[in-house]
């Protein structure tokens, strides 16, 4: 999910308007569904408008998936002429303010397919919260992730290891591993960010969330802070300690490929991993995760867990169809869709009880009992909200800083600097603070 758009650009041309071609009246409904092909393929987004089809005649849903679909949206955009729906990596946020994306609200007050309950009380609380504007929300996720560290149990058994339940305990662990000439940690070296997550729920296990959410608001000086600074410390001891040689030049499934092959023993993930590297998974390997381990003398919420919604879908509101979309979309996440999605997916859904009475592998059951025990879940906007930030600033930073090549100071300064130029730059759209989110 890795591409830039011109700010200047997409900002000048996504607010002029032109007409679009309606279809003739008493025609049937063509509604466009364009998907990112990621990690989670596409198969079960057909499956679900094939579904949608039968019990709305009348209705086609043409859904196509590439792994560059933001590419292919982008002249569309600039033109007036988007699909219905889009789950992408586009600037989502630039969408909302210009008034481009469809609000969700009446929908989400409508009740759910197949409960007696709305569409929002369906949901996991606190999901819609990353592209909430105004009072309204503007995009719906399908997934629902958590920021987890990955083994195999069958390896650990092997080597009499046991999943740490503190920091000291997973050094101590990666010690071992060492040791025994294993690799303690596969990392996706070449996109950088993916520290990234590791690198906030470090953050998290030392501060209070008050604390942590200065960051999320843009506070003056929230970088700067000694425990920032410590946290950062501690990854780049990690990843000169730990990571795999040569990590900084794999891709995320290369990195991958050396855990699911025993080279690597860990490996730091979301929920999407398993789905990702299914065809590489050998016989008999028992994947299994834990959450971040709290720190020993840190003031954060040992049991709060990195993560929220994910694959998030918006519909355009100068679509032909929007209106109708959002039903499909309704639909798409809905109970009976997302308990489908857990089972072939291998990963959670962002709907109650998804997982309740149905049968799953016991890699996700791993992950539900790390969800189970979490007191909270909290998530990052800097990445989506501030583009530069997040495509470019922040990666390259936490590279440099993850292979030694500057200080966690100066990494902590470099970071508090990107953010200042945001702070100060007016054409920016920046969310009033909000501190800790209420999520009930």
């Amino acid at each position: 999910m890795r591409f830039r758009l011109s700010t200047l650009t997409i900002i000048a041309l996504i607010l002029a308007g032109c007409s679009l071609n309606r279809e003739p009246a008493g025609s049937s409904i063509t509604i466009e569904v364009a998907v990112f092909e990621g990690g989670y393929g596409i198969d079960w987004h057909k499956s679900v408008a094939r579904q949608y089809e039968s019990l709305h005649p009348g209705i086609h849903i043409n859904l196509w998936g590439d792994p560059r679909v933001d590419e292919k949206l982008k002249p569309r955009i600039l033109r007036n002429d988007p699909p219905e729906i889009a789950n992408s990596t586009l600037p989502v946020w630039k969408l909302i303010v210009a008034g481009k994306l469809y609000p969700l609200d009446e929908e989400l007050a409508t009740q759910a397919y197949g409960q007696t309950c709305t569409w929002r009380e369906s949901l996991t609380p606190g999901v819609l919260a990353d592209y909430t504007y105004q009072g309204h929300a503007y995009a719906m996720p399908t997934n629902l992730s958590a920021w987890v560290c990955w083994y195999d149990r069958r390896q650990f058994r092997q080597h009499g290891w046991e999943a740490p339940r503190s920091w000291i305990e997973f050094t101590a662990l990666c010690d071992k591993m060492k040791a025994a000439g294993i690799a303690p940690l596969a990392f996706q070296g070449k996109y950088p960010d993916y520290g990234w997550p590791t690198l906030l729920s470090i953050y998290q296990r030392l501060v209070p969330m008050e604390k942590w959410y200065e960051i999320e608001d843009l506070k003056p000086g929230a970088f700067l802070d000694p425990e920032f600074i410590h946290a950062a410390t501690m990854m780049q001891q990690m990843g000169v300690k730990y990571f795999q040689n040569g990590s900084a030049a794999m891709t995320h499934t290369e990195s991958q490929m050396e855990w699911v092959n025993g080279r690597a023993a860990m490996v730091f993930c979301g929920l999407w991993l398993k789905n990702e590297m299914k065809n590489a998974i050998p016989p008999g390997f028992e994947m299994a995760c834990f959450a971040v381990p709290p720190i020993e003398g840190g003031h954060g919420d040992p049991n709060a867990i990195y993560g929220g919604g994910g694959e998030n879908c918006f519909v355009f509101k100068n679509s032909k169809h929007p209106k109708e979309a959002l039903d499909f979309l309704k639909y798409m996440v809905s109970l009976q869709s997302a308990r489908t999605y857990c089972q072939r997916l291998d990963t959670l859904a962002p709907v109650k009880n998804a997982v309740k009475g149905v049968s799953i592998s016991p890699a996700l059951q791993s992950a539900v009992d790390v969800m189970d025990r979490s007191s909270r879940i909290y998530s990052d906007k800097l990445q989506n909200l501030y583009l530069e930030f997040g495509k470019t600033i922040m990666p390259v930073t936490l590279s440099a800083l993850m292979t030694g090549k500057i200080t966690p100071e100066q990494f902590a300064h470099k970071l508090e600097d990107s953010v200042q130029a945001v702070r100060e730059d007016s054409d920016v759209y920046k969310p009033a603070p909000m501190g800790v989110p209420n999520l009930q």
